[in-house]
């Protein structure tokens, strides 16, 4: 009996050793004695932390007020003793009469919960985190840690999007999630990444659906966003097209768009045969292709048979119907004012001659734009009237309207509204071109954009321009025009370029007192260049001094703080401080409640595909530009984690370019 209360006496003294105390919360006491300053005691290499307690240790404090743009697990801090009383680090100082830092909380969450749908520990109830301490010359405000993940296998299409680019999604949801999205998107950083996304050459998403739906969703999708030329590659790359029905009526469709009759007239009989067994939304499409080739052939009567049938299967009126109607009667087409006109119809209406394209120039679709810029009866000035529109659809690129601004060759005095804009703006960018003198060069490139800019076209100019700012020679002469070719290199990804501007205008006389002139635009090329490595908050002090002297809006300021937040660039406390003084600005695209959390969770999960469909509903068809800032976070947030930093920073540079302060007059 002795013998066991001696055991279970020493057990319990072993156990009180061990154990230290703890005060309220869970946290170790202060006051308790180190285990290895205790005589006798053995060092022990302290437990490696396993699962979320790896998560735990080394998550940040959130940001006040709850915002969804705490950096969660990601990013290292430094040293750390017990938190003391006091704003966390990178918080805005508690001034009073100072509202809570501007970055938005997502109507998904509520306030003080983290993007994983967990609430977020005080900063009592944290440990204290022990890391790596800073080394000389590394930004601390910009080393990212991504954890948790590997670096996903890239697909070898060209596209810089991982191989696995459906995983976490089925046929089904991705149908659903294309069909809710207002294709083409008006942003030209989500348009690029959407036509990235559709035209992969990665396999199939699981768990349901052929191959061949699968396809056909694309290239609806890109026949929707006029990209004709790319969803016949789609459905080119696929080898049951000739037997699937519905693929056959696409490729058809496709090919008569393209002015392939021959191609998209091949297989009418197998068409007619697949009829009753094609979709609802087909069948229609699959009746007016056949009227088209019957039309064509010369078939007059088998052409009205055709009508008649889409007719009876209630199919809505068109100006493809019509066209036909005046095929066979020899009457001029006829179709009702602002009736959509597909590029089907658009054939069908040349069978009887030229189609007058000025009268649909505002209001055809992307599909039609583009093939009105490239017919040859059609005359320039109206080419060159669709090609901007096309532009501004995005589904003509930069590339293709600066072609189509080279090929005008004079002419069309005669031409009015946006055909005359067309001709100047034709005239301008052919001038700038060719002028070699760096003064009238500087010059025309200037008027060029301006012209653009009241046109919309801002942006792709900038693009299209900005081989020839670059090869201006920098003078002093022409140091006015620094901060147009710092502009026209950023926007056309030449970042190296916008900084050797930027140089050269630190060199010249900077008007008024305060940081050089350009150093801002600098800050705007740290946080887009996604080749930088560190360095990224070393420009932040332009900043600070620009907002301190009003340069920025209080939308701007809020703008600004919610995409360095999102990039996980530490906000400097003046600008917290600034934007915190006005309220958060109500205006902008905000999607439907669930959405940005089910952002969240896809891109925490790595589900590419999802993640960018989700983006684009959660910022709307205007993009980053046009996006509420909380939807702006929360879709730069959720790319940058994805992994797809490239676009999480060209979202960042489309939403503050154009609102970024610019020098008077």
């Amino acid at each position: 009996m002795r013998f066991l209360i001696h055991v279970l006496v020493m057990f319990g003294l072993s156990a009180w050793v061990a154990v230290p105390p703890v005060i309220a919360g869970g946290i170790p006491s202060p006051f308790a004695e180190p285990e290895t300053t205790r005589p006798g005691a053995k060092k022990k290499p302290p437990a490696a932390p396993v699962g979320d307690d790896i998560l735990q240790a080394n998550e940040l404090p959130p940001a006040a007020g709850g915002s969804t743009g705490a950096i969660e697990r990601e990013t290292l801090a430094p040293i750390e003793a017990e938190p003391a009383p006091g704003p966390p680090v990178g918080a805005p100082s508690q001034t009073p009469g100072l509202a809570p830092p501007p970055v938005a909380q997502s109507p998904d969450r509520p306030p003080g919960e983290g993007t994983n749908g967990a609430q977020r520990p005080s900063q009592a109830q944290r440990p204290a985190r022990i890391v790596p301490a800073p080394q000389p010359g590394v930004d601390e405000g910009s080393r990212i840690v991504m954890r948790d993940e590997l670096a996903p296998v890239m697909a070898q299409d060209g596209t810089g999007l991982p191989y696995e680019l459906w995983q976490g999604m089925t046929l089904e949801t991705i149908e659903k999630a294309i069909a809710t999205l207002e294709i083409p998107p008006r942003s030209p950083a989500l348009h690029g990444l959407f036509r990235r996304l559709i035209t992969s050459d990665v396999p199939a998403p699981q768990g349901g659906g052929s191959t061949a739906r699968f396809t056909a969703v694309r290239a609806e999708a890109l026949d929707r966003s006029g990209l004709i030329d790319e969803a016949a590659a789609v459905l080119a790359r696929d080898a049951g097209a000739a037997s699937d029905p519905v693929l056959a009526v696409l490729a058809a469709r496709t090919a008569i768009a393209r002015g392939n009759r021959d191609d998209g007239c091949r297989d009418v009989k197998a068409m007619n045969a697949a009829q009753g067994t094609l979709p609802p939304v087909l069948k229609g499409q699959s009746i007016l292709v056949r009227a088209y080739c019957a039309a064509a052939g010369g078939q007059k009567e088998s052409a009205q048979l055709q009508v008649a049938l889409a007719r009876d299967e209630g199919v809505a009126e068109s100006a493809g119907l019509a066209g036909i109607d005046a095929f066979v009667t020899g009457a001029t087409p006829q179709w009702a004012k602002g009736q959509t006109v597909g590029p089907v119809d658009w054939r069908i209406l040349e069978l009887s001659g030229p189609v007058d394209a000025r009268a649909l120039v505002e209001t055809a679709g992307p599909g039609v734009l583009a093939i009105i810029s490239r017919d040859p009866a059609t005359d320039p000035a109206t080419r060159l009237a669709a090609a901007e529109r096309a532009a501004r659809f995005n589904t003509l690129s930069p590339i293709e309207l600066a072609t189509a601004y080279r090929g005008f060759g004079g002419g069309d005095a005669g031409a009015d509204g946006p055909a005359a804009d067309a001709v100047k703006h034709a005239a301008l960018f052919q001038a700038a071109e060719d002028e070699v003198t760096p003064l009238k060069k500087a010059r025309l490139i200037r008027s060029f954009l301006d012209e653009a800019k009241r046109a919309g076209l801002y942006w792709p100019a900038l693009q299209m321009i900005a081989p020839s700012a670059a090869s201006i020679q920098r003078v002093p002469e022409i140091g006015w025009f620094t901060e147009t070719a710092i502009e026209a290199a950023l926007a056309s990804g030449n970042f190296g370029g916008a900084r050797a501007w930027a140089d050269f205008g630190a060199t010249l006389d900077a008007p008024g007192a305060g940081a050089p002139a350009f150093v801002h635009w600098l800050a705007l090329a740290d946080l887009a260049d996604p080749g930088l490595a560190e360095g990224r908050s070393r420009h932040l002090a332009a900043l600070e001094e620009l907002a301190q002297r009003g340069r920025f809006t209080p939308e701007q300021l809020h703008r600004l703080a919610t995409v360095l937040d999102a990039l996980q660039i530490q906000v400097p406390i003046p600008l917290w401080d600034l934007a915190s003084r006005t309220p958060q600005p109500n205006t902008g695209f905000l999607p439907e409640t669930g959405v940005l959390s089910a952002l969240a969770d896809a891109a925490k999960k790595k589900e590419f595909g999802h993640t960018v469909l989700l983006t684009m509903q959660a910022l709307g068809p205007n993009g980053a530009e046009g996006a509420h800032i909380i939807s702006l976070g929360d879709g730069i947030r959720a790319l940058l984690r994805a992994g797809l930093e490239g676009d999480a920073r060209r979202m960042a540079l489309e939403a503050l370019f154009m609102g970024w302060p610019r020098a008077a007059g």
